[in-house]
């Protein structure tokens, strides 16, 4: 039901723009649209593919374009590429949506101002989810989506189920408010002592501080999920984009570069040490890749996709399939494959998940443009937010189906097509 309503509140939204558009009260930038529209054509690509992977073909064609497919229908007559036509019409449902919701934040999201609100929304969204995690947590009450949670007691989950694809919400979030902030740090250096005091002071007394306080809440609930790969990836991932801000900004940037040193120190050795930090160290050090099923079981889910390389076995279609190639030492219930990359390669087939990958690959491309070319202040930082959520994507996406999350995708969706957005727009004013 949460996924059917989504869908339903995007279309809502989707059809209330087009009736704008008609009646001439809206448009679609040329600028935006000009390095939007291959990205969106992508994603409408593959969201017709999916609605192929439904139709009833001849059985020759697929038994040539997926005889694995073809082997295991007992119906007769024609037949689809899909082995889940129900699971299958509601990917398309979920997939529609994410596309719909592409192309809205490219319509919407079409000036300077619109850009830091939607930011502003995605911390403030980020910030209730982990007070609330937090909260739930040290106060022992341990309600989920305001039931008792009947999974993740003591750790920080939020509203979701799932502690990873909390984690995986929470560094979305971060990496939307770094930006913000990082727009915001002053690139003047001051002169002698009184100038650093003043601006200490100011920042003080600023909305910064706020926004930096907002950060930290974030981190301290990241901690307390107690998530290995999420809070891996998002270190990572920090690291990594800040080296490339650094390169992509030409000159050296001490503001830029002590703020990025002080989320790592500040928040992870002092207030990660006041809400167990050292529990997520001792589940890290005790980590054994060999021994982790969520790892071994990949080998099962590559022979799965051995089968059906070309075509897929049919969006959502996992859970039904996998049963016939685990192997009786994996026990439990595999509702997703605990690797991003190959449950969408085994559902859609190889050829569609390269076609979402290079979505990504044009995010980051101009995620990257935008720090080396643009100059303002707020453009930039949403480059960095681009570059950190793909690279968070990349790391966690290996042991993990966080972007099989709704929620999760949605946001992640919308993220990328702010770097299209911020490649496009004319320079605005000040963070």
């Amino acid at each position: 039901w949460g996924g059917a309503l989504l869908a339903l509140l995007v279309s809502l939204v989707l059809c209330g723009w087009l009736l704008l558009y008609l009646c001439g009260r809206a448009r679609l930038d040329a600028q935006v649209w000009r390095y939007g529209r291959l990205p969106l054509a992508l994603l409408v690509l593959v969201q017709l593919w999916v609605f192929v992977q439904l139709l009833d073909l001849p059985r020759p064609l697929v038994a040539w374009l997926s005889p694995q497919a073809y082997a295991w229908h007992v119906k007769e007559g024609w037949l689809s590429l899909s082995l889940d036509s129900a699971a299958t019409r509601y990917y398309l449902l979920r997939g529609c949506a994410l596309t719909a919701g592409f192309f809205l934040t490219l319509a919407l999201v079409n000036s300077h101002d619109r850009v830091k609100t939607l930011l502003q929304v995605l911390v403030f969204s980020g910030t209730f989810q982990a007070a609330y995690g937090a909260f739930m947590v040290l106060s022992g009450l341990e309600l989920g989506f305001f039931v008792e949670k009947y999974v993740g007691q003591g750790v920080a989950t939020g509203t979701f189920v799932n502690r990873n694809h909390y984690a995986g919400y929470l560094v979305m979030c971060l990496s939307a408010g770094i930006g913000l902030l990082l727009a915001q740090l002053s690139r003047e250096r001051p002169r002698n002592w009184k100038e650093r005091l003043r601006g200490w002071l100011q920042l003080m007394l600023s909305p910064k501080i706020r926004l930096r306080i907002y950060l930290a809440v974030m981190v301290v609930a990241l901690v307390l999920t107690r998530a290995r790969m999420g809070n891996i990836a998002f270190f990572s991932a920090l690291l990594v984009a800040g080296a490339l801000a650094l390169y992509a900004g030409r000159r050296f940037s001490w503001s830029v570069a002590l703020f990025l040193a002080s989320l790592l120190l500040v928040d992870m050795l002092i207030l990660g040490q006041w809400f167990g930090f050292e529990e997520l160290a001792q589940r890290l050090e005790q980590t054994h890749p060999e021994q982790e099923a969520r790892v071994w079981s990949n080998e099962y889910t590559i022979d799965y996709l051995q089968d059906f390389p070309l075509t897929g076995s049919g969006g959502g279609s996992f859970y039904g399939i996998f049963p016939n190639y685990q192997a009786p030492n994996l026990e439990g219930f595999h509702l997703h494959a605990h690797n991003d990359y190959l449950e969408f390669a085994a559902e859609l087939g190889i050829p569609a998940a390269l076609v979402l990958a290079s979505v990504v690959c044009l995010a980051l491309w101009s995620a990257y443009a935008v720090q080396r070319r643009r100059h303002t202040p707020l453009y930039r930082g949403v480059g960095f937010a681009v570059t950190m959520t793909v690279l968070w994507a990349a790391i966690h996406s290996t042991t993990d189906f966080s972007l099989q999350m709704p929620a999760n995708a949605l946001t992640f969706v919308v993220i990328l097509a702010l770097a299209f957005i911020c490649r496009a727009l004319p320079g605005g004013g000040r963070a």
